[in-house]
């Protein structure tokens, strides 16, 4: 019987970084998230969401049980380094928004930065964004367009900020407050003139109001998206000869 040869003692080696994945999730209709955002989903170790409720509602229509954490503006520095620890252990990490896509307003830049930085593998799961989706459903011109995101603030905010924009040529998509929505297309119509516009509430939701015309007409159909979820407006930029187009309200 041969003698066992003794064996050295090795020292443990590190286990190999885990990947954050920066999924894509639907904007409102839960069936599209995209085949593969589903088996990402279904794969990581680890889903850190912008909000816990939606993504639960979303995991739960698809049969995924996967353990969710928090990672909103709120609490995201204190979360990197905790989720760059998983990461160093092997864990597999999803990134996911509340709708559409990471870092499209959204505090995601603050972990994929950190990752990047500590040679973390990062891939990016394409997926739904209401910024492509306003684009696409305006029927403007998008081949160069202005993301202008949200709008927070009191009137003399809003109006310094809309004054920067009359001359712009480009498609403008905004994503207004659902509350003081009528101030604020009022405020727009005052400082950028009647200019066409479409309006989405909640895109590919059950509650989807789609609304075009100008911005007159949009005040006369008193949207009130209290309860809504989401609005994209998409606004005309102003004409090539740099004119405003601001007419006097009647």
């Amino acid at each position: 019987m041969g003698r066992e040869r003794s064996q050295g003692k090795r020292a443990p080696s590190a286990p190999s970084a885990g990947t954050l994945f920066i999924v894509g999730v639907p904007i409102g209709h839960p069936d599209d998230l995209t085949i593969r955002g589903l088996a990402t989903l279904r794969l990581v170790d680890l889903i850190a969401a912008k909000n816990p409720q939606a993504t639960s509602a979303l995991l739960a229509h698809h049969g995924i049980h996967t353990t969710i954490t928090t990672y909103d503006r709120t609490n995201a520095a204190d979360k990197v380094p905790i989720l760059l620890d998983r990461l160093r252990q092997g864990f597999r990490v999803a990134l996911v928004s509340d709708c559409g896509m990471p870092v499209v307003y959204d505090p995601g830049r603050l972990l994929i930065a950190a990752a990047s930085k500590a040679q973390i593998p990062v891939e990016v799961i394409p997926g739904a964004s209401a910024v492509a989706a306003a684009a696409a459903l305006a029927g403007m011109d998008g081949n160069a367009f202005v993301f202008e995101g949200r709008w927070t603030g009191g009137t003399k905010a809003i109006t310094a900020r809309l004054q920067l924009l009359q001359s712009e040529p480009r498609t403008m998509i905004f994503f207004p407050p659902t509350q003081g929505l009528r101030h604020f297309l009022t405020l727009l119509q005052r400082m950028l003139g009647n200019r066409k516009a479409v309006m989405a509430i909640d895109m590919t939701g059950s509650t989807e109001q789609i609304l075009r015309g100008r911005v007159q007409q949009l005040l006369s159909n008193k949207p009130n998206p209290e309860h809504a979820s989401h609005v994209a407006l998409v606004v005309e930029g102003a004409t090539l000869k740099g004119k405003t187009g601001v007419k006097p309200s009647r």
